[in-house]
Protein backbone atom coordinates (compact mmCIF):
# COMPACT_ATOMS: atom_id res chain seq x y z
CA UNK A 1 0.00 0.00 0.00
CA UNK A 2 2.72 2.56 0.86
CA UNK A 3 4.41 1.77 -2.21
CA UNK A 4 1.71 2.34 -4.46
CA UNK A 5 0.62 5.44 -2.33
CA UNK A 6 4.25 7.33 -3.66
CA UNK A 7 3.56 5.88 -6.99
CA UNK A 8 0.18 7.62 -7.40
CA UNK A 9 1.76 11.25 -5.63
CA UNK A 10 4.74 10.48 -8.55
CA UNK A 11 1.78 10.52 -10.94
CA UNK A 12 -0.03 13.12 -10.00
CA UNK A 13 2.95 15.69 -9.45
CA UNK A 14 3.58 14.81 -13.04
CA UNK A 15 0.04 15.40 -14.20
CA UNK A 16 -0.39 18.89 -12.59
CA UNK A 17 2.62 20.06 -14.36
CA UNK A 18 4.23 20.06 -10.94
CA UNK A 19 7.49 18.49 -11.90
CA UNK A 20 9.52 18.50 -15.53
CA UNK A 21 12.28 16.70 -16.38
CA UNK A 22 13.41 14.62 -13.53
CA UNK A 23 12.83 17.28 -10.89
CA UNK A 24 10.85 16.29 -7.32
CA UNK A 25 11.39 13.84 -5.21
CA UNK A 26 9.23 11.84 -2.51
CA UNK A 27 10.15 10.16 0.67
CA UNK A 28 7.87 8.13 3.05
CA UNK A 29 8.79 7.20 6.80
CA UNK A 30 8.56 3.24 7.43
CA UNK A 31 8.81 0.99 10.29
CA UNK A 32 11.74 0.50 11.68
CA UNK A 33 14.13 3.62 11.13
CA UNK A 34 14.10 3.41 7.21
CA UNK A 35 12.35 5.13 4.55
CA UNK A 36 10.75 4.66 0.71
CA UNK A 37 12.16 6.93 -1.33
CA UNK A 38 11.86 7.61 -5.43
CA UNK A 39 15.08 7.54 -6.79
CA UNK A 40 17.53 9.93 -8.71
CA UNK A 41 17.44 11.02 -12.39
CA UNK A 42 13.99 9.70 -13.12
CA UNK A 43 10.72 11.38 -14.74
CA UNK A 44 8.22 11.47 -12.13
CA UNK A 45 5.71 9.62 -14.84
CA UNK A 46 8.06 6.95 -15.46
CA UNK A 47 8.43 5.73 -11.88
CA UNK A 48 7.68 2.08 -11.36
CA UNK A 49 8.03 -0.12 -8.20
CA UNK A 50 10.68 -1.50 -9.18
CA UNK A 51 12.62 1.66 -8.70
CA UNK A 52 11.60 2.55 -5.27
CA UNK A 53 14.08 2.43 -3.02
CA UNK A 54 14.79 1.28 1.31
CA UNK A 55 16.86 3.80 2.54
CA UNK A 56 18.23 4.52 6.20
CA UNK A 57 17.98 7.78 7.83
CA UNK A 58 21.78 8.22 6.61
CA UNK A 59 20.98 7.33 2.87
CA UNK A 60 22.36 4.18 2.95
CA UNK A 61 20.34 2.05 0.39
CA UNK A 62 19.22 -1.06 1.65
CA UNK A 63 16.81 -2.08 -1.08
CA UNK A 64 16.79 -1.14 -4.98
CA UNK A 65 18.82 -0.82 -8.28
CA UNK A 66 19.05 3.00 -8.29
CA UNK A 67 20.51 5.98 -6.45
CA UNK A 68 19.27 8.20 -3.64
CA UNK A 69 18.41 11.70 -4.85
CA UNK A 70 21.04 14.59 -3.96
CA UNK A 71 18.40 16.45 -2.14
CA UNK A 72 17.31 13.39 0.61
CA UNK A 73 19.48 15.26 3.15
CA UNK A 74 16.42 18.22 2.83
CA UNK A 75 13.79 14.95 3.51
CA UNK A 76 16.29 14.00 6.31
CA UNK A 77 16.39 17.70 8.07
CA UNK A 78 12.51 17.53 8.18
CA UNK A 79 11.78 13.76 9.86
CA UNK A 80 14.30 14.72 12.08
CA UNK A 81 12.68 17.70 13.40
CA UNK A 82 9.16 16.30 13.39
CA UNK A 83 9.11 12.75 13.96
CA UNK A 84 5.58 13.02 13.42
CA UNK A 85 5.71 13.32 9.84
CA UNK A 86 5.29 10.27 7.70
CA UNK A 87 5.80 11.96 4.67
CA UNK A 88 7.84 14.55 2.20
CA UNK A 89 7.19 16.13 -0.79
CA UNK A 90 9.46 18.46 -2.98
CA UNK A 91 8.27 19.65 -6.45
CA UNK A 92 8.34 22.62 -8.60
CA UNK A 93 4.53 23.81 -8.71
CA UNK A 94 4.60 26.90 -11.11
CA UNK A 95 3.17 29.39 -9.37
CA UNK A 96 4.83 28.99 -6.22
CA UNK A 97 8.17 28.05 -7.47
CA UNK A 98 7.91 31.45 -9.54
CA UNK A 99 7.68 33.20 -5.23
CA UNK A 100 10.20 31.48 -4.49
CA UNK A 101 12.42 32.30 -7.19
CA UNK A 102 11.44 35.76 -6.81
CA UNK A 103 12.54 35.62 -3.28
CA UNK A 104 8.61 36.97 -2.63
CA UNK A 105 7.35 35.38 0.48
CA UNK A 106 3.96 34.05 1.15
CA UNK A 107 1.67 34.93 3.34
CA UNK A 108 -1.85 32.41 3.88
CA UNK A 109 -3.67 34.89 6.03
CA UNK A 110 -5.49 36.67 3.22
CA UNK A 111 -7.80 32.83 2.89
CA UNK A 112 -9.84 31.63 6.45
CA UNK A 113 -9.66 28.20 5.34
CA UNK A 114 -6.15 28.21 4.87
CA UNK A 115 -4.64 29.05 7.72
CA UNK A 116 -6.70 26.40 9.31
CA UNK A 117 -5.42 23.98 7.34
CA UNK A 118 -1.88 24.70 6.84
CA UNK A 119 -1.40 27.55 10.03
CA UNK A 120 -0.29 30.66 10.36
CA UNK A 121 3.07 30.45 8.37
CA UNK A 122 4.24 29.03 4.87
CA UNK A 123 8.11 29.39 5.81
CA UNK A 124 10.90 30.98 3.51
CA UNK A 125 13.77 29.24 3.14
CA UNK A 126 17.11 31.26 1.37
CA UNK A 127 19.10 30.15 -1.26
CA UNK A 128 21.94 28.05 -0.42
CA UNK A 129 24.28 26.20 -3.20
CA UNK A 130 23.70 22.40 -3.02
CA UNK A 131 25.14 20.44 -0.55
CA UNK A 132 25.49 23.20 1.42
CA UNK A 133 24.85 22.33 5.01
CA UNK A 134 23.12 25.43 6.36
CA UNK A 135 20.29 24.78 3.66
CA UNK A 136 19.75 21.59 5.43
CA UNK A 137 19.47 23.17 9.25
CA UNK A 138 17.28 26.15 7.83
CA UNK A 139 14.77 23.29 6.55
CA UNK A 140 15.30 22.05 10.13
CA UNK A 141 14.24 24.96 11.38
CA UNK A 142 10.77 25.73 9.17
CA UNK A 143 9.47 21.88 9.54
CA UNK A 144 9.21 22.83 13.98
CA UNK A 145 6.97 26.41 13.12
CA UNK A 146 5.45 25.28 9.80
CA UNK A 147 3.92 22.73 7.42
CA UNK A 148 5.33 23.81 4.37
CA UNK A 149 8.60 25.89 2.78
CA UNK A 150 9.64 27.50 -0.45
CA UNK A 151 12.99 27.27 -0.97
CA UNK A 152 14.55 30.34 -2.37
CA UNK A 153 15.28 29.93 -6.17
CA UNK A 154 14.44 26.30 -6.10
CA UNK A 155 10.55 25.55 -5.37
CA UNK A 156 8.85 24.02 -2.89
CA UNK A 157 8.67 20.93 0.13
CA UNK A 158 5.85 20.04 2.18
CA UNK A 159 5.32 17.23 4.41
CA UNK A 160 2.43 15.70 6.38
CA UNK A 161 1.74 12.73 8.60
CA UNK A 162 1.07 10.91 5.45
CA UNK A 163 1.42 11.31 1.69
CA UNK A 164 -2.14 12.27 1.23
CA UNK A 165 -1.52 14.83 3.58
CA UNK A 166 1.44 16.22 2.29
CA UNK A 167 0.45 16.12 -1.13
CA UNK A 168 -2.69 18.06 -0.24
CA UNK A 169 -0.68 20.83 1.52
CA UNK A 170 1.47 21.35 -1.35
CA UNK A 171 -1.52 21.74 -3.89
CA UNK A 172 -2.77 24.29 -0.89
CA UNK A 173 0.70 26.20 -1.52
CA UNK A 174 0.05 26.04 -5.18
CA UNK A 175 -3.68 27.62 -5.01
CA UNK A 176 -1.95 30.34 -2.49
CA UNK A 177 0.75 31.53 -4.86
CA UNK A 178 -2.02 31.63 -7.76
CA UNK A 179 -4.28 33.37 -5.96
CA UNK A 180 -1.83 35.55 -4.97
CA UNK A 181 -0.54 36.39 -7.83
CA UNK A 182 -3.70 36.61 -9.60
CA UNK A 183 -5.23 39.14 -7.42
CA UNK A 184 -1.53 41.37 -7.89
CA UNK A 185 -3.47 42.88 -11.06
CA UNK A 186 -6.31 43.85 -8.91
CA UNK A 187 -4.62 45.50 -5.64
CA UNK A 188 -3.15 42.76 -4.29
CA UNK A 189 -5.12 40.06 -1.57
CA UNK A 190 -6.22 41.75 1.64
CA UNK A 191 -5.25 40.05 4.82
CA UNK A 192 -7.83 38.96 7.17
CA UNK A 193 -8.87 41.13 10.07
CA UNK A 194 -5.99 39.85 12.87
CA UNK A 195 -9.31 38.73 15.20
CA UNK A 196 -10.23 36.39 12.35
CA UNK A 197 -6.53 34.84 11.95
CA UNK A 198 -5.93 34.43 15.25
CA UNK A 199 -9.14 32.31 15.71
CA UNK A 200 -8.42 30.41 12.36
CA UNK A 201 -5.31 29.83 13.84
CA UNK A 202 -6.50 28.60 16.82
CA UNK A 203 -8.49 26.02 14.97
CA UNK A 204 -5.63 24.85 13.61
CA UNK A 205 -3.85 24.12 16.70
CA UNK A 206 -7.01 22.65 17.88
CA UNK A 207 -7.21 20.34 15.00
CA UNK A 208 -3.74 19.12 16.30
CA UNK A 209 -2.23 20.00 12.57
CA UNK A 210 -0.06 22.52 14.10
CA UNK A 211 3.92 22.28 13.94
CA UNK A 212 5.40 22.16 17.59
CA UNK A 213 7.00 25.50 17.64
CA UNK A 214 4.21 27.56 15.53
CA UNK A 215 2.50 30.80 16.39
CA UNK A 216 -0.65 30.99 18.59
Amino acid sequence: MAAQDLLSACQQLAQRGWVANHDGNISLRRPGGRFLVTPTAFRKADVRGVDLLVIELDGTVQQGRHRVFSEWQLHRAVFEARPDMGAVIHAHPPAATAMACAGQRLDPGFMAESLVSIGDEIAFVPFFAPGDGALSEAVNQAALRSNAALLGSHGVLTWGSDITMALARMELVEQLATVFTAAASLGGVKPLPPEVRRAMVAKHHKAGLAAPGAKR
